[in-house]
């Protein structure tokens, strides 16, 4: 299971050779590193790009094919490996590593279970065709509590830091922090998560005020905007407004006509919206840097 490590300065720059194979590291994935100055890390491994220092790094996006799978067979209370039939996409053997599967629907929903973590070749799970069996093994001291039948529906999660991207404007899957720069292609590295960092910056930042991943560029951040999205079952534009305005963002730049709120009851204005225009809030800017420049951001991944 993960830990911390209280590292030395520099300790950040190390890149790590696999023990034995493509998919254990030194340190179990997610293991933290924190250095005198209280800069943190997660110990992380790349994807098959090499790494671009001051980029935003992600997940890998869930894969439906793996995502809500009927149980193939039946596994009784106590099982320590669990399976289903996936879809659409190839397992590797051992994407799954310290990831987790969990029954989201009918038999035994609710539960969670923490993957195995490789440490030989196929430990955690072998490989499965695009429409196969993929059977994982659980974590030592991981058993099925509730007994699964094929009513059983479960979906596959990769451990959040196994082969990570440069995020997606916007991003697709969880943040896994800011690289170093110092990793080849396939390599374990640390990956920051929080303290002070360079970042690639889009648009206009401004010092004091929090920032989140770019929703237009790739591994960048940018000031936090939030967008409201508008649904109605009615009518809105013959309801009266009770007020409106221009909607301009940070810069003073009109980025919208007038909005209002209609005083029908039928209107919502909802400001939650989805990742697509709400990204992840990441830190707080500390040095402003023109726009595709690298700033310098107090980073809070959590």
């Amino acid at each position: 299971m993960p830990g911390t490590y209280f590292g030395p300065h520099s300790e950040q720059y190390s890149d790590y050779a696999f023990q034995t194979h493509a998919n254990l590291g030194r340190f179990p994935l997610g293991h933290i590193l924190i250095l005198p100055d209280g800069r943190e890390y997660r110990f992380t491994l790349n994807d098959g790009t090499i790494e671009v220092a001051g980029n935003l790094y992600q997940s890998v996006a869930a894969l439906a094919g793996h995502t809500n799978r009927a149980a193939d067979v039946v596994r009784a209370i106590g099982a320590s490996a669990m399976s289903a039939t996936i879809t659409t996409t190839v397992a590797a053997a051992d994407i799954y590593t310290e990831g987790v599967a969990h029954v989201n629907n009918d038999t035994g929903e609710g539960y969670s279970y923490r993957i195995k973590r490789a440490m030989t070749a196929g430990d955690a799970h072998a490989s499965a065709s695009s429409v196969g069996v993929l059977t994982v093994n659980l974590a030592p001291g991981e058993v099925i509590k509730v007994a699964l039948d094929t009513t059983s529906e479960i979906t596959f999660t990769r451990n959040r830091y196994h082969q990570t991207t440069i995020h997606l404007g916007p991003p697709t899957a969880l943040l896994t922090g800011v690289s170093p720069g110092v990793a080849a292609a396939d390599r374990f590295y640390w990956s920051q998560v929080k303290g002070y960092s360079a970042v690639l910056a889009n648009l206009t930042l401004l010092a004091g005020l929090p920032v989140q991943a770019s929703i237009d560029v790739n591994g960048a951040v940018e000031g936090v905007k939030r967008r409201l999205q508008v649904t109605s079952t009615g009518s809105v534009l013959s309801a009266g407004y009770a007020t409106a305005g221009i909607i301009t963002d940070q810069d003073g730049s009109i980025v919208g006509g007038a909005i209002g709120i209609s005083a029908s009851t039928t209107t919502v204005l909802d400001i939650t919206g989805g990742i697509a225009n709400n990204s992840p809030v990441v830190g707080l800017c500390v040095k402003a840097n023109a726009s595709t420049e690298f700033a310098l951001i107090d980073l809070r991944i959590d």
